[in-house]
């Protein structure tokens, strides 16, 4: 035997060895997958701009209608300066001491429509609320007795109230406005960052021991979300609308509601017991942001929400592209055939595009139509194609149909938004045990073997 060519026959069998072909093609498979993470971002960036247009077209809508409303029942603000030192060493210093209302109800129907931006649509709504409520001749008389310290003067006369409405520019119509008797002229008027309107009233009624009854009636336009703040002793609260697809926020969730397909109805009772701040304040002890942290209220929500569907299709991408990768690789074990790294390649930026495709559809037909258009576009596209690789229309069928299931998987996971986490996690588990299944008598170490010539 020729020594030099019995050292090239065992060069190329430790070759051989060393470059296991089945541990080749996983770790082409891998490297192909993680590429693709390039184009899934190009994707998710043209999403996050997609909704970063929507969120100015709901700007631009709030803007022009009224954004984001935030109501709270009227404040007594009554002054009052305190004069320290002597003579001409006295210093005066003014302050404000906050009222809150003893109770306060309010009963409102909210009409919703909705406005468009080019292809976006955004929820709105005018309000057409009652407060009716009464001040407790009991605070003023709390009031009076604070100030009874040397130096303290409590100026009366120029008591007002505030009624908080945080986007004054979507007021339509204020019917009416009174302070028992009075008629209230009202102009803009600001707790801090809270703005509001605000009114000059006269105490007599309080100060004589009674109780002092105040309402308003008035319309208000806001967007997307309303919330109203407890700012009473007890604050009783009743809404109710024709939105069919109510979502409660806040602190405080409804003491009772119903949902139907014609609209919602729902009620709250808020205690001072639930609150985080008195009925009673001197200056700004209770700041805006604690008050804006006790609203509570309803958003009109959207159910089929076409972007946020989308962000979480994506999210499972690089999974369902993984598993499509997987089922191709099982199809090439089991029918004995081979497909190349580049095929794969085009596979996977079929798989790609198609997240940008149904990005595109679903602006402009429903999430549920758009989804089917490129999955069924996506599933003859790969199955035309593998069947020509493979050489076989069977092939192709086959493939085209385990996209099909596995993207029919992936639809479910969008909209089961509360099960998303067991569905997922059964798929995942389906799938490896039919890998496992499949391919228990596989021979793995015949794939790729060469075989070696006689000596």
């Amino acid at each position: 035997m020729n020594p030099a060519t019995n050292t090239t026959d065992t060069g190329a069998a430790i070759r051989t060895r060393l470059i296991n072909p089945l541990l080749a093609k996983v770790l082409t498979i891998g490297l192909l997958t993680v590429l693709l993470l390039i184009p899934l971002s190009q994707v998710r960036s043209v999403l996050g701009e997609r909704i970063q247009l929507r969120h100015s077209a709901i700007s631009k809508v709030a803007n022009g209608w009224g954004g984001n409303q935030l109501l709270g029942g009227p404040v007594l603000n009554v002054p009052y300066e305190i004069v320290s030192g002597e003579g001409d060493r006295a210093v005066r210093t003014l302050h404000t001491h906050r009222i809150l209302a003893s109770e306060v109800r309010m009963h409102g129907q909210l009409q919703p429509q909705m406005r468009y931006v080019g292809i976006y649509s955004v929820p709105v709504y005018t309000l057409q609320l009652q407060i009716d409520g009464l001040f407790d001749p009991g605070s003023v008389r709390e009031l009076a007795a604070l100030m009874n310290a040397p130096g303290h003067t409590v100026h009366w006369e120029r008591a007002s109230l505030f009624l908080a409405i945080d986007d004054p520019k979507g007021i339509r119509k204020v019917d009416r406005a009174r302070w028992g008797d009075a008629e209230l002229k009202l102009e803009p008027g600001r707790y801090e960052t809270l703005a509001g309107v605000s009114a000059d009233v006269h105490l007599d009624v309080l100060r004589q021991d009674k109780e002092q009854p105040f309402s308003f009636r008035l319309d208000v336009a806001g967007t997307e979300s309303l919330r109203l703040l407890p700012m009473a002793g007890t604050t009783e609260v009743v809404l109710k609308s024709t939105w069919p697809d109510p979502s409660f926020s806040g602190t405080y969730a409804p003491a009772d509601y119903a949902v139907e397909d014609t609209g919602f109805a729902a009620s709250w009772q808020v205690l001072e017991l639930n609150r985080q701040f008195p009925q009673q304040w001197h200056d700004q002890a209770v700041s805006a942001q604690t008050l804006r942290e006790a609203g509570f209220g309803v958003d009109l929500f959207q159910p089929v929400d076409t972007y946020q569907r989308n962000e979480r299709a994506t999210k499972y991408a690089v999974l369902f592209i993984a598993l499509t990768f997987m089922s191709v690789f099982l199809w090439e074990i089991l029918a004995g055939v081979r497909i190349h790294a580049m095929q794969y390649l085009l596979v996977g930026l079929a798989l790609s595009v198609f997240y940008l495709l149904v990005l595109a559809l679903s602006e402009h037909l429903p999430f549920g139509l758009g989804y089917l258009t490129g999955a069924v576009a996506l599933t003859a596209l790969i199955g035309v194609y593998l069947g020509g690789a493979m050489r076989s229309r069977r092939a192709g069928i086959v493939a085209g149909g385990m996209i099909a299931v596995v993207y029919g998987l992936l639809y479910l996971l969008v909209l089961s938004e509360q099960y998303a986490l067991l569905l997922g996690a059964i798929v995942l588990f389906g799938v490896l045990a039919a890998i496992m299944l499949l391919t228990r008598r596989y021979d793995w170490h015949a794939f790729g073997r060469v075989a070696r010539p006689p000596a």
